[in-house]
C-alpha cells in the first residue's frame, strides 16, 4: 500500500483522512439522508466506529478512537493506492 498526504491540522470537511499516534487510520464519509450522516470509518478494519450529526471535533474524535490523533489529512492532497 502506498500513501501520499499533505498535513492538515482539523476536520473541516468529508473524506479527511485522520492518522492516530498508533498509526491507525480513519476517514470521515457522509451517508447522505441518515439522521447521523457522518461517519467515521476504520480503514485497517472497514468498520463503522462512530456515528455522528454534524461534522466532529478533534476532540470527538480522539474520545471515539480511544486514542490522540497524530495528524489530519486534507483528501484533496491524499491518496491511497492498494498494491
Amino acid at each position: 500500500m502506498e500513501i501520499n498526504v499533505d498535513r492538515k491540522r482539523s476536520v473541516e470537511e468529508i473524506g479527511n483522512f485522520v492518522c492516530t499516534e498508533k498509526e491507525k487510520l480513519f476517514v470521515l464519509v457522509l451517508d447522505k439522508g441518515d439522521k447521523y450522516p457522518y461517519l467515521l470509518l476504520s480503514l485497517q478494519t472497514f468498520h463503522i466506529i462512530q456515528n455522528y450529526d454534524s461534522m466532529p471535533t478533534r476532540e470527538e474524535l480522539e474520545e471515539d478512537i480511544g486514542e490522540k490523533i497524530k495528524e489530519i489529512y486534507s483528501q484533496n492532497y491524499a491518496s491511497i493506492t492498494l498494491v
